[in-house]
Protein backbone atom coordinates (compact mmCIF):
# COMPACT_ATOMS: atom_id res chain seq x y z
CA UNK A 1 0.00 0.00 0.00
CA UNK A 2 1.18 3.48 -0.81
CA UNK A 3 -1.21 5.50 1.32
CA UNK A 4 0.31 8.78 2.71
CA UNK A 5 -0.42 7.76 6.33
CA UNK A 6 1.34 4.43 5.76
CA UNK A 7 4.42 6.20 4.29
CA UNK A 8 4.51 8.58 7.29
CA UNK A 9 4.22 5.67 9.72
CA UNK A 10 7.03 3.81 7.93
CA UNK A 11 9.25 6.94 8.02
CA UNK A 12 8.61 7.45 11.74
CA UNK A 13 9.41 3.82 12.54
CA UNK A 14 12.64 4.07 10.55
CA UNK A 15 13.65 7.24 12.41
CA UNK A 16 12.88 5.69 15.78
CA UNK A 17 14.85 2.56 14.85
CA UNK A 18 17.84 4.69 13.82
CA UNK A 19 17.78 6.54 17.15
CA UNK A 20 17.59 3.27 19.10
CA UNK A 21 20.48 1.79 17.11
CA UNK A 22 22.67 4.88 17.58
CA UNK A 23 21.93 5.51 21.25
CA UNK A 24 24.14 2.79 22.81
CA UNK A 25 27.18 4.05 20.88
CA UNK A 26 26.53 7.67 21.81
CA UNK A 27 25.57 7.21 25.45
CA UNK A 28 28.20 5.08 27.18
CA UNK A 29 27.96 4.54 30.92
CA UNK A 30 31.06 5.62 32.85
CA UNK A 31 32.49 3.31 35.48
CA UNK A 32 33.64 6.00 37.92
CA UNK A 33 37.12 4.45 37.69
CA UNK A 34 40.17 6.54 36.81
CA UNK A 35 43.86 5.71 36.27
CA UNK A 36 47.15 7.52 35.74
CA UNK A 37 50.90 6.93 35.69
CA UNK A 38 53.71 9.31 36.63
CA UNK A 39 56.49 7.72 34.59
CA UNK A 40 59.36 9.62 36.26
CA UNK A 41 59.57 11.14 39.74
CA UNK A 42 62.30 13.75 39.75
CA UNK A 43 64.32 13.87 43.02
CA UNK A 44 62.63 10.70 44.30
CA UNK A 45 63.47 8.39 41.41
CA UNK A 46 61.08 5.69 40.24
CA UNK A 47 57.48 6.06 39.11
CA UNK A 48 53.94 6.11 40.48
CA UNK A 49 50.57 4.66 39.50
CA UNK A 50 47.20 5.91 40.67
CA UNK A 51 43.87 4.10 40.61
CA UNK A 52 40.53 5.55 41.64
CA UNK A 53 37.41 3.47 42.29
CA UNK A 54 33.96 4.68 43.33
CA UNK A 55 32.73 4.16 46.89
CA UNK A 56 29.04 4.91 46.81
CA UNK A 57 27.44 7.95 45.23
CA UNK A 58 29.66 10.69 46.65
CA UNK A 59 33.11 9.26 47.37
CA UNK A 60 35.97 7.50 45.65
CA UNK A 61 38.84 5.44 47.04
CA UNK A 62 42.27 6.39 45.66
CA UNK A 63 45.45 4.32 45.79
CA UNK A 64 48.85 5.75 44.90
CA UNK A 65 51.58 3.15 44.43
CA UNK A 66 55.27 4.00 43.91
CA UNK A 67 58.03 1.77 42.55
CA UNK A 68 61.80 2.10 42.53
CA UNK A 69 61.92 5.36 44.48
CA UNK A 70 64.66 6.20 46.96
CA UNK A 71 64.19 4.04 50.04
CA UNK A 72 62.91 5.37 53.33
CA UNK A 73 61.53 8.54 51.74
CA UNK A 74 58.39 10.50 52.62
CA UNK A 75 56.24 11.35 49.61
CA UNK A 76 53.22 13.65 49.43
CA UNK A 77 50.59 13.79 46.71
CA UNK A 78 47.22 15.23 45.74
CA UNK A 79 44.61 15.23 42.98
CA UNK A 80 43.91 18.49 41.20
CA UNK A 81 41.14 19.72 38.87
CA UNK A 82 42.46 20.45 35.37
CA UNK A 83 45.47 19.13 33.49
CA UNK A 84 49.17 19.05 34.36
CA UNK A 85 50.67 22.55 34.36
CA UNK A 86 47.24 24.23 34.90
CA UNK A 87 48.05 25.01 38.57
CA UNK A 88 44.50 23.97 39.40
CA UNK A 89 42.89 23.59 42.80
CA UNK A 90 43.12 20.31 44.75
CA UNK A 91 39.83 18.40 44.97
CA UNK A 92 40.21 17.89 48.73
CA UNK A 93 42.30 19.34 51.59
CA UNK A 94 45.91 18.14 51.76
CA UNK A 95 45.12 16.25 54.98
CA UNK A 96 42.90 13.87 52.95
CA UNK A 97 45.92 12.60 51.00
CA UNK A 98 47.93 10.33 53.29
CA UNK A 99 51.67 10.70 52.82
CA UNK A 100 53.51 7.52 52.02
CA UNK A 101 56.81 6.20 53.27
CA UNK A 102 58.86 4.24 50.75
CA UNK A 103 60.13 0.84 51.91
CA UNK A 104 63.61 -0.66 51.64
CA UNK A 105 62.78 -2.01 48.17
CA UNK A 106 61.73 1.45 46.92
CA UNK A 107 58.04 0.60 46.87
CA UNK A 108 55.10 1.89 48.83
CA UNK A 109 51.47 2.89 48.66
CA UNK A 110 48.93 5.17 50.24
CA UNK A 111 45.16 5.44 50.04
CA UNK A 112 42.68 8.27 50.44
CA UNK A 113 38.94 8.82 50.36
CA UNK A 114 38.06 11.80 48.19
CA UNK A 115 34.93 13.32 46.64
CA UNK A 116 33.77 11.39 43.59
CA UNK A 117 35.32 12.75 40.41
CA UNK A 118 32.96 14.25 37.85
CA UNK A 119 32.74 12.30 34.61
CA UNK A 120 34.06 14.20 31.61
CA UNK A 121 36.12 16.66 33.69
CA UNK A 122 39.93 16.72 33.60
CA UNK A 123 41.96 15.81 36.71
CA UNK A 124 45.61 15.16 37.44
CA UNK A 125 47.79 13.78 40.22
CA UNK A 126 50.83 15.59 41.63
CA UNK A 127 53.62 13.88 43.60
CA UNK A 128 55.86 16.18 45.64
CA UNK A 129 58.16 16.84 48.59
CA UNK A 130 56.04 16.98 51.78
CA UNK A 131 58.19 19.88 53.04
CA UNK A 132 56.88 22.16 50.26
CA UNK A 133 53.49 23.62 49.40
CA UNK A 134 52.78 22.04 46.03
CA UNK A 135 52.63 24.00 42.82
CA UNK A 136 52.85 22.55 39.34
CA UNK A 137 56.33 24.09 39.06
CA UNK A 138 57.90 22.36 42.10
CA UNK A 139 56.39 18.84 41.93
CA UNK A 140 58.46 15.69 41.38
CA UNK A 141 55.95 14.44 38.85
CA UNK A 142 52.50 14.94 37.39
CA UNK A 143 50.10 12.78 35.35
CA UNK A 144 46.74 13.49 33.77
CA UNK A 145 44.09 10.99 34.85
CA UNK A 146 42.11 8.95 32.34
CA UNK A 147 38.54 7.88 32.96
CA UNK A 148 37.80 4.22 32.25
CA UNK A 149 34.56 3.48 30.37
Amino acid sequence: MDHPAFRLSRALMGAIGAVVLLSPAVVEAQSGKWVGTVSTLRSAGGSADITIEPRGEKQSRVRLTVRNVNRDMRIAWDIVAGQCRDNGAPIAPQAAFTQLQSQMDGGGSATANVPKLTSGQPYYVRVFDPQLSPTDDNVWGCANLAEKP
